[in-house]
């Protein structure tokens, strides 16, 4: 809902991009359960146990015929890892560990080595094996008809196993260390361990197995260009809170930077370096515990051949360099440990904290991901659930601007049967086309939102979809255990209501308990929710002199907001006397309207203002505002 190629054709480079299909382990409801799968030939449509699932079409190759490698994984739950830097895939089903590459008969069975009938492929961006892996080496049951060509693949699905039994990311052999994505490299020394590294891949720190350094890396883009030395080094010591110890410019031929050496209270030595590329500042620092280390030419050489051997060029192909990026071609994987959740994400998209989703964006905020993961009410299905989201839709967004674009359909996510839809909505400044995944796991249930620009090409709403549900895996045996009951706030009553009492004021007035408070002061109470808020004051004052301040204040702002008072009429509340005000406005081609209503009562003036965006104007919402004016009481008419 609202919320505010470069091509490659080498095969080993295009088998990363073809692990786009379901690279995890996936889970199986129990270790027995059975599978059948039936696809045909130059069909791009398999059926699992009956339920249709798009696939990679199976074809003639090498004599023998070719199916997707998702296959495996999806259907049958083999675990699936690969190593970018020995273009090695690595299947782990029913305790078997196959190794294979594409382009080579040559694979390994738990260590074993065995001669395929042919060779992996890629077609389509896609990893394509021979059907004889799953006959010879898996253990599968497969049948093919000698007329129609049709396939039928029989076999039990494995329990999902933990993303660290298996395991071909080794150091070993790994003399440098860099990102291939932000295009830097370094020298990997011998217990340098890495501590952290941010989603995108912009900050990475490191220390010393001895406890005697630390190490950061820090990446600003957007950065002034052709910044002159003066000006590179300024960026430093502005960030810098320490004692300056020296400070200049290194115009190196090959690669210039700015140098900073300071000292902190504790006896800390920092040598911070600054390095620029196009519009692209990269701040490596150097933190040396015991300055005696520093001030010892001995010691120093050592931490000084280490910022030396920083480099602003990474050595593609190279098997001696571990890559920490996480981006493969336009995407970068995305793991979040404890829900055993990963899934690729554009690469240039922000992670944003949410407590409800785990939430991506683009820079615009015009394009999102959101996977909320909650638990299963007993007895729901897929279909009960999907109406039920629909019908919030249809309760939170105006007609106006919700379009329901697509009845729910069956399709497959992460190894399982799921329900997906789209909706177009709008804010009532752009359109926004959503698609929606709904799908169990146990006992958790995952709602998957993806949300595109309308004005991206059919190509690039497709990679966007496909990809993260081609990739998205939920591992459940890999999950906190402490993940306990996660209760879906879609399930909140939003007509539950709190009582708000002003003790002074000798009134009350009841709100949706779900509503957001923003903190005021003690007369003043605002409320946030979707698509609007709401402001109660309550206080010694006269009803003429707000009056006029309100009106002259829509009068003030009329060109900012095209104000137009619709109506401004007297009215009675709960035996109080004032005014209602309904004023409509714009706010950057977005339709608003205000409800203020003015109240006296004995001393007191009191106002309850609502200022709704018309895209959230449904009745649903009408009905409950009109609800909070009905709940409102005076204690004392004195």
């Amino acid at each position: 809902m609202i919320q505010r190629k470069w091509q490659v054709f080498c095969v080993t480079a295009m088998l990363s991009a073809a692990l786009m299909t379901n690279q995890s382990v996936l889970a199986a409801e129990s270790s027995a359960q059975r599978v059948e799968v039936k696809l045909k030939w130059n069909t791009a449509q398999a059926k699992v146990n009956g339920q249709d699932m798009a696939i990679e079409q199976p074809y003639m190759s090498q004599d023998t015929t070719m199916i997707p490698l998702s296959l495996l994984t999806s259907a049958f739950g083999a675990g699936l890892q690969y190593d970018s830097q020995n273009q090695m895939i690595e299947l782990s089903y029913n305790g078997k560990v196959i190794k294979l590459s594409a382009g080579s008969k040559q694979a390994w069975v738990n260590s074993s080595p065995v001669t395929l009938t042919a060779s992996p492929e890629v077609k389509n961006g896609k990893t394509m094996v021979p059907l004889t892996l799953l006959t010879q080496v898996m253990g599968l049951q497969a049948i093919v008809d000698a007329k129609t060509k049709d396939v039928s693949i029989v076999g039990n699905k494995q329990e999902e196993i933990a993303a660290s039994g298996v395991s071909l990311d080794s150091d070993l052999g790994k003399t440098m260390l860099g990102d291939s994505y932000y295009g830097w490299s370094m020298k990997y020394p011998t217990g340098l361990v890495k501590d952290s590294q941010s989603f995108q891949g912009d900050y990475i720190s490191f220390s010393d197995a001895k406890s005697t350094y630390e190490m950061y890396i820090h990446i600003v883009d957007e950065q002034p260009e052709n910044l002159s030395g003066a000006g590179l080094l300024s960026r430093l010591v502005d960030s810098s809170d320490y004692t300056v110890l020296s400070k200049g410019f290194v115009n190196d031929s090959k690669q210039p930077y700015a140098r900073l050496i300071s000292k902190d209270s504790g006896g800390w030595v920092y040598e911070e370096r600054a390095y620029q590329s196009g519009d692209r500042i990269f701040y490596v620092t150097l933190v040396i515990y015991d300055e005696a280390d520093f001030r010892n030419p001995a010691k120093y050489s050592g931490y000084k051949d280490l910022l030396d051997s920083f480099t602003l060029s990474y050595p593609k192909g190279s098997s001696t360099v571990k890559d920490l990026s996480t981006v493969e071609g336009n995407f970068r994987w995305y793991t979040q440990e404890d829900m055993g959740l990963k899934l690729k994400v554009p690469a240039n998209w922000q992670n944003s904290y949410n407590q409800a989703f785990t939430q991506f964006s683009s820079a615009d905020g015009r394009q999102w991901i959101k996977v909320k993961i909650t638990s299963k009410e007993e007895g729901l299905t897929l279909e009960d659930w999907a109406k039920r989201h629909e019908q919030m839709y249809r309760d939170q967004i105006h007609e106006s601007y919700l379009k329901v674009d697509s009845a729910p359909a069956s399709t497959m996510v992460a190894g399982v049967p799921a329900i997906e839809q789209k909706f177009s909505s709008s804010d009532g400044t752009f359109w926004y086309s959503e698609h929606d995944f709904f799908f169990f796991k146990g006992n958790y249930k995952v709602y998957v939102e993806i949300a595109y620009d309308p004005e991206a090409t059919e190509q690039e709403k497709k990679e966007l979809v496909q990809t993260i549900k081609q990739s998205l895996t939920i591992n459940q045996s890999a999950m906190n255990p402490a993940m306990g009951e996660i209760a879906d706030d879609d399930l909140v009553d939003q007509n539950q209501m709190a009582t708000i009492k002003f003790a002074e004021q000798k009134f009350s007035i009841s709100i949706p308990e779900h509503w957001k408070e923003i903190r005021g002061d003690g007369i003043t109470k605002t409320y946030e929710f979707l698509g609007g808020n709401a402001m109660i004051l309550a206080g010694p004052g006269k009803i003429a002199a707000v009056r006029k301040e309100v009106e002259q204040s829509i009068k003030e702002n009329s060109s900012s907001y095209a104000y137009f008072i619709k109506e401004n009429k007297p009215i009675t509340v709960a035996g109080a006397n004032g005014y209602k005000l309904y004023v409509v406005g714009n706010n950057d081609g977005a339709r608003f309207e205000k409800t203020i209503y003015l109240l006296e009562k004995g001393k007191n003036m009191y106002m309850i203002a609502f200022t709704v965006s018309e895209w959230v104007k449904t009745k649903a919402l009408e009905q409950r505002l009109q609800k909070i004016i009905d709940s409102i009481q005076f204690t004392d008419g004195k």
